[in-house]
């Protein structure tokens, strides 16, 4: 895991100008930042990294990589799990002077060109300039588990990992009133290019970004839709021995490295079957398990997730989320976070990422994905989707809201739902908010199952099915073989509220939505109204806790400007 950031073009005191951007996100590496400064046509071009190392921790060079054979500088964010098999499939043609994931990049480009990323598997964010043809490349990973932002200013061009390091480069901090707008009019967290920041992009996931000093190209290097037919082709009998295959190989990447892991359970079907494949793989040294719970002990799936490590060695720790923890970790997510929050269950995450940093670890693993391409979803402005009322948005305000509308890749209109929610909106946040808070406290995290191979063959197998059907499926021809015959799950009747403000919360909500009447969006706000809808929760304008939490990112997004 790593902090990329970089300027092209006229800015005074660059070096200068990129170690602030660095500072600004040196939660991503606590390692000294290095930078690579040269000319670029008439002006220049400029490289920062911040680094922490995970699997190749004893051979990988410094970054920036400058590659004198190629002529190709390269930064990554991240970790190619299979970048020794590239590596051996490049050394008919390279001689390599590392054994880092860099080198590998830099050959694989220069052999393969934009096809080099279809060989890579893993999660990823790479930055590569060609010091030759002066022209600089962003690349992003399938489903965007790296973030990348960018942004011009005055015919430059910023980029980095986090928005608040292009803010410390120089870019003005501004909230986008149509972004929040269709937010919260619609629940939309915007396109695969917005942000909730005007002026701030986001390279779309399995996307390119080419400049050459002249203009900026985007090109799609990932075509899901593509890769879903092709699995489509394979038998019937082919494709759940893929799956399978595929399942042992993302648990094995997540297991990978000599870093000190732990590995994340919640009593889930996810926890069990990561556990079971994890006991064929063959347990690492030293690893340890985790499980975070708020409320009561009996309450939550920590029994059900001791229960699942019974029959292996592996020690288990309980770790309590409680009030005092909430409130602190408010207070940081008021400091960084750069776009909403989804309710209780993320701020309840990001302190058990304070633990696992005070506990020493450099990766958290687990069993997440699976409910990425399991299950039904509902999109943005479905009536089943909890929207704050618009009588208590103004109405200037509420005009700037946008219905989302969504490219239709697949003929069923549920794989269409499923596709949305994978590439536009819900998961796409969630996986950027995770690495916000998991990286703040320098902790590597690996979804185990969103694997894109078993994404992609989940999409073939369902064959416009319903998520009843898939989870059908997937139970008897995948999960139920591998689970021992006494395996108990976690009941879904005691998995705590996501959303439910708790008690010991309510005076600090209270406080911050009336700090709204005096902020610098009150204009968005027809405020009397809003008064009075909170402070008479009878009214049941807010009884839909989600509409609430919705209302509170705004105000925790405010308060990380002042």
């Amino acid at each position: 895991m790593c902090g990329l950031a970089g300027i092209v073009g006229e800015v005074d005191l660059m070096e200068q100008v990129l170690l602030h951007m660095s500072a600004a996100q040196n939660h991503r590496g606590k390692e000294t930042p290095n930078s690579w400064v040269s000319s670029f046509i008439d002006a220049r071009v400029g490289l920062m990294h911040n680094r922490m190392k995970t699997i190749d921790m004893a051979v990988a060079p410094k970054q920036p990589f400058e590659d004198n054979d190629t002529g190709l500088v390269v930064m990554l964010d991240g970790e190619i799990f299979n970048y020794e098999d590239v590596r051996r499939q490049l050394e008919n043609y390279y001689s390599f002077t590392t054994r880092g994931m860099c080198e590998v990049i830099t050959k694989a480009y220069d052999r393969w060109g934009d096809g080099c990323f279809d060989r890579f598997e893993g999660y990823f964010s790479i930055v590569i300039y060609n010091r030759w043809s002066e022209e600089l490349l962003l690349c992003r990973d399938r489903f965007g588990i790296k973030p990348l932002y960018y942004a011009t200013q005055r015919g430059n061009l910023f980029f980095a990992s986090e928005i608040k390091a292009l803010f410390a480069g120089g870019i003005r901090p501004l909230l986008s009133a149509e972004r929040w707008a269709s937010y919260l009019a619609y629940s939309t967290y915007g396109s695969p290019y917005e942000t909730f920041w005007e002026g701030v992009h986001q390279l779309p996931a399995g996307f390119l970004l080419h400049y050459n000093g002249y203009s900026l190209v985007e090109k799609r290097w990932y075509e899901f839709e593509k890769r879903v037919s092709l699995w489509s082709e394979e038998s019937p009998e082919r494709l759940p021995e893929a799956f399978l295959e595929q399942m042992y190989r993302s648990v094995g990447y997540s297991l990978m490295g000599e870093m000190e892991k732990g590995l994340s359970l919640n009593g889930s079907l996810e926890s069990a079957l990561f556990i079971s494949l994890m006991k064929e793989i063959g347990l690492p040294r030293s690893l340890k398990s985790y499980m975070h719970y708020r409320g009561k002990l009996h309450q939550s799936g920590v029994l059900w997730s001791a229960e699942m490590l019974a029959e292996t060695p592996l020690p288990m720790e309980q770790v309590k989320i409680t009030k005092s923890m909430l409130l602190k970790e408010l207070d940081y997510l008021a400091r960084w976070q750069e776009e909403p929050i989804d309710g209780l269950n993320t701020i309840t995450y990001s302190a058990f990422f304070r633990v696992m940093h005070k506990r020493g670890l450099s990766v958290l693993s687990g069993g997440w994905g699976l409910n990425h391409f399991l299950g039904g979803v509902s999109l943005p402005g479905d009536s089943s989707t909890s929207l704050v009322p618009s009588e208590v948005l103004s109405a200037d305000f509420r005009r700037l809201a946008r219905k989302p509308e969504y490219r239709r890749s697949f003929v069923s209109e549920n794989e269409n739902l499923r596709f949305c929610d994978l590439c536009y909106e819900r998961i796409p946040h969630l996986l950027r908010s995770v690495d916000k808070m998991s990286m703040y406290y320098g902790v590597q995290i690996r979804n185990a199952f969103l694997n894109h191979n078993l994404i992609e063959i989940a999409f073939a197998l369902a064959d416009g099915s319903s998520g009843k059907h898939r989870k059908a499926w997937f139970s008897d021809k995948i999960v139920m073989p591998l689970l021992p015959e006494k395996i108990r799950l976690a009941p879904k009747n005691e998995v705590e509220g996501l959303y439910d403000i708790p008690t010991e919360l309510k005076g600090w909500a209270d406080e911050v939505v009336h700090d709204l009447r005096f902020g610098q969006v009150s204009e968005w706000f027809d405020y009397p109204r809003l008064e009075r809808a909170w402070e008479n929760p009878e009214s049941g304008v807010f009884s839909d806790p989600v509409k609430a939490w919705k209302l509170l990112s705004l105000c925790l997004q405010l308060k990380s400007l002042t």
